[in-house]
């Protein structure tokens, strides 16, 4: 058995899972969605997270945040929407929590999906390297924010509200 086994608690060993695995590809190392396997490139930070966390700061620049989203989207003819059980199609979203959805919370949950969706699901990051892409990502988009607000010649103040809810505040003057 190999030394590393020995810290591995015996569900993981015994699991069902691991013996799949071990049938369809003869090795007992979780298999990856790239065929060429890992990236040679580090887990953090993530590209996909970082672009997220850099858009969705740079989105808040330009919308409230603290809007309710169900409004705008019925004022558009649409509705919050979650796919179907078999993900084939659109239905409206019926949760009580419906008419609290603020834009930065689908913001927020924009990012982080863009990052799971591609590097957590693949294979090639961590929860942990997502989550802190994610963060530098929006503190790189307030940087350049900030840097460009000086370039406006008429005076303004805009607050952003952070994914860790604290508040960042961009102006010009």
């Amino acid at each position: 058995m190999p030394q590393a086994a020995g810290f591995l608690h015996p569900d993981v060993l015994n699991s069902a899972g691991l013996a799949a695995t071990f049938t369809k590809f003869g090795s007992y190392l979780l298999p990856q969605a790239f065929p060429e396997a890992a990236p040679p490139h580090p887990c953090y930070p993530t590209g996909h997270g970082t672009v997220g966390g850099a858009c969705i700061t740079a989105l808040k620049f330009f919308f409230d945040g603290s809007q309710p989203i169900r409004p705008l989207l019925l004022a558009a003819g649409t509705d919050v929407m979650v796919p179907t059980d078999d993900g084939t199609q659109l239905v409206p979203y019926t949760g009580t929590d419906r008419d609290t959805l603020t834009v930065n919370g689908e913001l927020s949950k924009l990012a982080y999906n863009i990052s799971f969706g591609h590097g957590i699901h693949a294979g090639i990051h961590f929860r942990s390297s997502t989550q802190g892409s994610v963060l530098l990502g929006e503190q790189v988009g307030l940087s350049i924010l900030k840097d460009r607000a000086l370039s406006y010649t008429e005076p303004f103040r805009i607050s952003i509200t952070k994914l860790d809810g604290t508040t960042a505040n961009i102006a010009n003057h």
